[in-house]
């Protein structure tokens, strides 16, 4: 597991990889809630990758990524971040409706930091934020 540069919100840079506006705005608005600022807060619906390049962010220190993408599912573009030099020290954790015990496994197997299950626990979020950032595992389904 890779250093990480922060272990608190105010100081996190996050990107948030959902395809759904309004899961994106909640999760968004739980990163606010728990701390983080609107400018260290990145959403893109999709290609994380190419968004990570054209806006030249280097430096992250979570993503959020869903599994359940139109384009690529998360599987692929996990792959594809993990192949960017900018995302070696980034923690990326699966983001999904999706919650058997197999699907978890499958999660971990493929590479992801973490794993949370929708709908997402607000009362929870910004506990889980910080162990995230603090490099603690963090597995949860709902």
């Amino acid at each position: 597991m890779t250093e990480l540069r922060v272990t608190s919100p105010q100081q996190a840079r996050v990107l948030v990889v959902e395809d759904d506006p309004n899961n994106r705005l909640v999760i968004t608005r739980l990163l606010r809630l728990a701390g983080l600022s609107a400018e260290n807060i990145y959403e893109t619906d999709g290609d994380a990758a190419s968004f990570i390049r054209q806006h030249n962010l280097s430096g992250l220190d979570l993503i959020f990524l869903d599994l359940q993408l139109p384009r690529k599912d998360g599987y692929a573009v996990l792959q594809e971040l993990r192949a960017e030099p900018t995302c070696a020290a980034t923690r990326i954790v699966a983001l999904t409706a999706n919650v058997m015990r197999q699907d978890v496994e499958r999660a971990r197997s493929a590479g992801f930091d973490g794993f949370i299950g929708k709908p997402i626990d607000g009362r929870r979020f910004s506990d889980t934020l910080k162990r995230l950032l603090a490099g603690e595992p963090v597995w949860m389904i709902v």
